[in-house]
């Protein structure tokens, strides 16, 4: 992980921890790959510096992906971030039967 100046910031890119406002809210989840419109509005919501990814996860495959997702979402109890969890499981379990890549 490397701590960025948010006048560093590159599309492409990918956040390793969560960019939050003063109060709190997310606007990049880690993971979020930045896009030009993205890094705009960090700047505009006044966000100065920005955690990213040093490595790509490109890499992945859909069996970390699925692996991935089941860790990130395992303390969850909301029912709707239940059923997001189950419709992103379903999808990438469908690829991995279709033998599809990641891109």
């Amino acid at each position: 992980m490397e701590l960025v100046n948010i006048t560093d910031a590159k599309p492409g890119q990918v956040v390793a921890k969560a960019i939050t406002n003063a109060e709190g809210a997310i606007l990049c989840p880690a993971g979020y790959r930045l896009t030009e419109g993205a890094i705009a509005r960090l700047k505009a919501a006044r966000i100065e510096s920005i955690v990213l990814g040093v490595g790509d996860d490109r890499g992945l495959s859909l069996e970390q992906r699925v692996h991935e997702l089941r860790e990130r979402f395992q303390d969850v109890d909301d029912p709707i971030m239940i059923q997001i969890r189950a419709t992103i499981e379903r999808r990438l379990t469908f690829m991995m039967l279709r033998g599809e890549e990641v891109s």
